[in-house]
């Protein structure tokens, strides 16, 4: 019972992690979104022009599917799975130097980006079609970025210089903060800021970095993976030198990222069971055996006018004594064997008293169970038959 306790009591906190993990907002919208890169380009080597043209046909071509609701290109990081960084400083203020520079995640994505990720746009406004190669560079900061290098400051209107990039972009709207990092790994996270700009205001000299590839994401009306033939098939149609790869949803990163979470959850399930059965199991035979020795007890209380609810209650304290023993054993190995996995835990603390008392209550159940058949048994023991009984 004490080690049933134990083992159930870790898996319950790692399901009470795991359902708190799926309620974070993880900042955007993961339904029905499709990321997957895409190898070579439409003007592979090109003209900048002729580059920025391919890859805006490439998104035209994939909009005119039956199915798709929004495509945007990434040419940063890909929520969950990669990043992408740029250190940077605040026109008007002294420029630091570079390896003390502050650094944010860097998306290089499309106008129709917001529709794909449906991240919300807090004040101003997103990069619009007007954000084009001969528009002043324009860039839209989240919320972190706002906090950590405006605070008390209205940061639109600002301007943001790279260090990388000889850009100078002016800031035109505040969009919500992406957990980038994981639902569960965001907030310890080293680098919060995150920043936005139109890939068509790239400095030419980037262009044909870009002409080799990308990513792009697509939100569909219904399951993406329905239309994935379609999409590889668009796609090649365009350029045969272009290469559809690593199609998944976000949903499915999210879980990937969940994962090392989700095998520990279902190890400890598997084993919880197990101790569970061999608690309910051990619990049955102590009860057969003890009620077995006990008949000649029983006959002689049944004789003497004891009923069948006082049998009955005789045999099943006996077991429940036993099992609170083990429980309050399990509970306090329990107390201390739990924070070995506090490091995987999320929203629950590993002496979590929600968790124990239903799985006290549980244990207490099994034991219940287990022992009401050779209880019931005991009940319908023959007092003469019991009092002959050697």
């Amino acid at each position: 019972m004490s080690l049933a306790l134990v083992l159930t009591v870790s898996a319950g906190l790692m399901i009470r992690t795991m359902s708190r993990l799926w309620s974070v907002n993880p900042g955007f919208d993961p339904n029905n979104v499709l990321d997957f890169g895409v190898a070579g380009g439409p003007a592979v080597h090109g003209a900048p022009m002729a580059v920025r043209n391919g890859i805006a046909r490439t998104q035209d071509e994939l909009r005119s599917i039956p199915g798709v609701v929004a495509v945007s290109v990434n040419f940063g990081g890909t929520p969950m799975q990669g990043d992408s960084e740029l250190p940077y400083w605040v026109e008007g203020r002294p420029k630091p130097d570079p390896s003390q520079m502050d650094l944010a995640l860097f998306y290089g994505v499309d106008p129709d980006y917001i529709n794909v990720m449906r991240t919300p746009l807090l004040r101003g406004r997103f990069l619009g079609v007007q954000d084009n190669e001969t528009a002043p560079c324009a860039i839209v900061i989240d919320e972190d970025f706002a906090k950590k290098a405006f605070p008390g400051q209205d940061p639109l209107g600002q301007h943001i210089n790279m260090e990388f990039l000889p850009m100078k972009c002016e800031i035109v709207g505040i969009v919500g903060h992406i957990k980038h990092w994981g639902l569960d790994a965001d907030a310890a996270s080293k680098v919060h800021s995150q920043m936005y700009l139109d890939y068509r205001q790239f400095p030419d000299s980037v262009m044909d970095l870009a002409s080799t590839g990308g990513d792009f994401m697509v939100r569909t009306a219904s399951d993406p993976h329905i239309l994935v033939p379609t999409l590889k098939n668009a796609i090649t149609g365009i350029n045969g030198k272009m290469v559809m790869f690593g199609e998944e949803t976000f949903n499915e990163i999210i879980s990937d990222s969940l994962g090392a979470r989700r095998f520990t959850r279902l190890l400890l399930g598997v084993f919880a069971a197990l101790a569970l059965v061999l608690a309910a199991v051990g619990i049955y035979g102590v009860v057969s055996y003890s009620v077995s020795r006990a008949t000649h007890d029983i006959g002689v209380r049944m004789a003497l006018g004891a009923d069948a609810w006082a049998v009955l209650r005789m045999v099943l304290s006996g077991a429940m004594w036993l099992a609170l023993i083990g429980i309050a054993i399990g509970a306090v190995a329990g107390f201390v064997v739990t924070r070995a996995l506090k490091q995987l835990l999320f929203g629950v603390s590993s002496g979590d008293p929600l968790t124990f008392i239903i799985v006290a209550l549980m244990l207490a159940a099994v034991t219940l169970l287990a022992s009401y058949i050779p209880a019931r048994r005991a009940t319908k023991i023959d007092p003469m038959v019991a009092l002959r009984y050697e």
